[in-house]
């Protein structure tokens, strides 16, 4: 609805912006009717509709996607720091900060700004971890761990951890386990995170 009404207001102001700058190429007395006006929104709507048209044409396809939802249960070595699992060290950009936890204890990672948040489950809580750097670095630090997974431009996700799944190949929402923060999996990404699923699920 909001881009409906988005659209109307932009083609009725290029209606009214035609019917003003008509004013440089022709007399004003001609102009200051009804008639005119009324063209000028017409010509307005017909010359934004065509580009609106055609991104419609062309995105057809997508129209009649039906969303996905799926539902998983959380991997039963997922809340436990596993005897079997490596620590992970991940470094920060300063000296003295840095992180340790087991592969299974990650639920999420999210940058935000010049910091990077880790969604840690220690102790059956979900702690909130923040060092400084780049989601790009902390991605090549995580990439020893297959179910890792980078979903979108600012975060990385434990494929383990997912609750739920809803969307379509436009995109996914993520519901993961202990948190109420909804992940996305953008467009690019929405092949390489169901192969993931079905490895770790």
């Amino acid at each position: 609805m909001k881009e409906i009404i988005s659209l109307i207001v932009i083609l009725s102001g290029m209606g009214i912006t035609i019917y003003f700058l008509g004013f440089l190429m022709e007399p004003p007395a001609q102009r200051w009717n009804m008639a005119t006006f009324l063209d000028s929104c017409k010509y307005g709507f017909l010359i934004g509709i065509f580009p609106y048209a055609l991104f419609t044409v062309v995105n057809y396809q997508y129209l009649f996607i039906k969303d996905i939802v799926r539902n998983f249960s959380p991997d039963s070595h997922s809340s436990a720091s596993g005897k079997t699992e490596d620590l992970l060290q991940i470094s920060s950009q300063l000296k003295k900060e840095e992180l340790s936890f087991y592969p299974s204890q990650l639920i999420y990672v999210e940058s935000e700004g010049n910091y990077v948040v880790f969604y840690l489950n220690l102790d059956q809580q979900v702690r909130k971890k923040i060092i400084r750097n780049t989601i790009s670095n902390i991605e090549k630090q995580l990439s020893v761990v297959p179910y890792f997974m980078r979903t979108h431009r600012a975060f990385i996700v434990n494929v383990k951890q997912v609750l739920s799944e809803k969307g379509n190949t436009l995109g996914y929402h993520l519901k993961l386990h202990g948190v109420d923060a909804i992940v996305p999996v953008s467009r690019q990404n929405t092949r390489k995170f169901d192969q993931l699923l079905k490895q770790y699920h």
